[in-house]
């Protein structure tokens, strides 16, 4: 929605394929993000279980530089984002708006990564409430 409002007041968009990318990261996170929180409510079949669905991604969230790029953070902080697997998504993101993309190959791996592990983590999920009935 606010892409098209910006399409709509004059918002240059200087490459095709790099706002593609960057919704195309943004479907895969999101799908990964579904995973995550469909392999929770098969295994608790509960709304108490909300909060466990949203909390480690609000936590990996938290601890990635998504307001700052990553060589601004310190201490703690930077240590902890350089090992989180967002930093590859948003670092790449932030390279596909600027026109520079980095780290694509990287992204792809995490990425393929996060949806296979998860993918997986969702599927037992599924057979294990099919088991309970």
């Amino acid at each position: 929605m606010i892409t098209c409002v910006a399409l709509l007041f004059g918002m240059k968009v200087l490459g095709g394929f790099d706002l593609v990318g960057v919704y195309g990261l943004a479907l895969v996170v999101n799908v990964c993000g579904v995973l995550w929180s469909s392999g929770i409510a098969f295994r608790f079949r509960s709304i108490q279980a909300g909060p466990l669905m949203q909390t480690p991604v609000f936590m990996i969230l938290f601890l990635a530089p998504v307001y700052v790029p990553l060589h601004l953070l310190t201490g703690w902080i930077h240590a902890v984002a350089r090992l989180n697997p967002m930093t590859a998504i948003l670092t790449t993101a932030r390279g596909l708006l600027a026109g520079h993309p980095t780290d694509v190959g990287v992204t792809l791996v995490v990425v393929a990564g996060l949806a296979a592990a998860l993918a997986l983590w969702s599927v037992r999920g599924l057979r294990r409430a099919e088991a309970a009935g």
